[in-house]
């Protein structure tokens, strides 16, 4: 079951701002600046200055624990639409996985392209490119959905405005990071970039990260990637992805190295 609003389609969350004129909780009442911590309660959804009944959590607290917990569970099984990549104007590939619940017991079959994809890849990708976009559901295919169709666009635009030769967009289902690897070293690119839906939080159910690697090769230690995590409204904004991702970019094209190089 979807925890989408039918209206504008946003993952429940809960509303951290108070109103201005609304009576502070009484047990704020004991800190040194109950005004202070209020502002600090309303400016972040990270669970501070809970309150509790005893030693127990309020059952405010408590009922949107398990919301947030729900809602981190429902976003690893959520699966991506079937008109979603040609939407998004991507070639359409998977990876090895046989089903949601084969990919989250066997990350490595994630990593890899199947055959078929291979084939597909070979034939429709394009090769020896600077840089190689990758769409993948990962661990969340409503943050790929939420944050991607704003994304690709305003990243393929400014690596051309900065001089970059893009690929045509893959996208892979059932995708872990590696798979970027497999993506980069079929077709001969220079860097890949992938977008991938984050391990889920309490509540972060549509948090996106993108994995830059430059040199491609099959398993690519981590420590030669980047990584921009918590893409999504509440987190770092698109377009500034897309900036931050250009500027790695240049650096790596720059220095011949990527990573922590």
């Amino acid at each position: 079951m979807s925890i989408f609003d039918s209206e504008d389609q946003k993952p429940y969350s809960r509303k951290y701002t108070k109103s201005a004129k609304a009576p502070l909780p009484r047990w704020l009442g004991s800190a040194h600046d109950p005004h202070a911590l209020d502002r600090y309660v309303s400016a972040t959804p990270s669970r501070i200055a809970m309150g509790r009944v005893g030693t127990r959590y309020l059952t405010s607290v408590y009922l949107n624990m398990r919301a947030d917990h729900a809602i981190a569970k429902d976003a690893v099984y959520s699966e991506i639409a079937a008109d979603f990549p040609k939407q998004l104007g991507c070639v359409d590939l998977r990876s090895c996985s046989e089903s949601r619940e084969d990919y989250l017991l066997y990350p490595n079959k994630g990593r890899r392209l199947h055959a078929d994809s291979v084939a597909v890849l070979e034939r429709e990708g394009t090769r020896g490119c600077d840089v190689q976009v990758i769409v993948g559901d990962g661990l969340s295919a409503w943050a790929a959905e939420r944050n991607v169709p704003a994304l690709l666009p305003e990243l393929q635009g400014l690596l051309e405005a900065a001089g970059f030769r893009v690929g045509k967009p893959v996208f892979v289902r059932l995708a872990r990071v590696g798979v970027q690897d497999h993506v980069g070293v079929v077709l001969g690119a220079k860097a890949t970039v992938i977008f991938v839906g984050e391990r889920p939080g309490l509540g972060t159910g549509d948090s996106l990260s993108v994995y830059i690697a430059y040199g491609p090769k099959l398993d690519q230690d981590n420590a030669e990637k980047n990584c921009i995590s918590n893409v999504r409204p509440m987190g770092i904004q698109t377009h500034e992805a897309a900036q931050h991702t250009v500027e790695i970019l240049e650096k790596a094209f720059a220095s011949g190295r990527g990573g922590l190089g």
